[in-house]
């Protein structure tokens, strides 16, 4: 079985690798292990209250990972809204379309790193575009039904999640919380794409589904066009 670590922001990450990415690539003999950052282990708080600070600090703990010589491969999710500025080819990423601009910073990582077990991915534009991908599902579980159609018009007018950009007020967390100030990060989002299911998943957002393909043993490298 393939063995892979992957470095997660927090606990919303975390558990969408343990109850929908993990589920999906057992299937396909790859063993899937989520690694918190460090950086977002602040003292005496939960480790979803920290933040992704500074590059060197994601660097450190991608390197000590593949320190690790029984792993095939290490990889990330990390979301591409709000990552620090110094990290390799953001500053010179190409503006217009969001999947040239992630695809430029996840090759400049790679090359940072420079080890070929190193798999990049950065979600577009954050894991909450999965959420809106799972709006109707959203709606149904905390039973606002008017939910899912409010976000799913977003979605469309956007022309897809992933493309749901991300500015400070209407990054898709933004837009979550402004239609459901109740809506919990951790627990609501997990569920719903849960819910949703990871092929509908992955025929919405075409990026993440490159990534999924590229863990997939046989695959080779894919991204979005492959």
């Amino acid at each position: 079985m393939r063995q892979i670590h992957v470095l997660v922001e927090g606990a919303t990450e975390e558990r969408l690798v343990q109850r929908v990415f993990g589920p999906e690539l057992t299937a396909s003999d790859v063993w899937i292990t989520p690694v918190m950052l460090k950086t977002r282990r602040a003292a005496g708080r939960p480790h979803d209250k920290g933040g992704v600070s500074k590059w060197p600090r994601i660097e450190h703990d991608i390197r000590g990972l593949l320190r690790n010589s029984a792993l095939d491969a290490v990889t990330t999710m990390l979301d591409l809204y709000g990552l620090p500025s110094g990290t390799p080819g953001l500053s010179d990423a190409p503006a217009g379309d969001p999947y040239a601009r992630v695809e430029h910073v996840e090759a400049a990582m790679a090359e940072a790193i420079g080890d070929p077990r190193f798999l990049p991915f950065l979600a577009l534009h954050e894991t909450e575009a999965w959420v809106l991908a799972a709006a109707e599902e959203l709606g149904e579980l905390i039973a606002a039904p008017r939910l899912g159609g409010t976000l799913r018009s977003q979605v469309v007018a956007a022309g897809g999640p992933e493309l749901v950009n991300g500015g400070s007020g209407t990054a898709p967390s933004k837009r979550l919380l402004k239609a459901h100030p109740a809506y919990r990060k951790v627990v609501d989002g997990p569920d719903a794409v849960e819910l949703l299911g990871p092929d509908a998943l992955r025929a919405a957002c075409p990026h993440l589904d490159g990534w999924l393909k590229r863990l997939e043993p046989g695959s080779g490298p894919q991204g979005r066009h492959g």
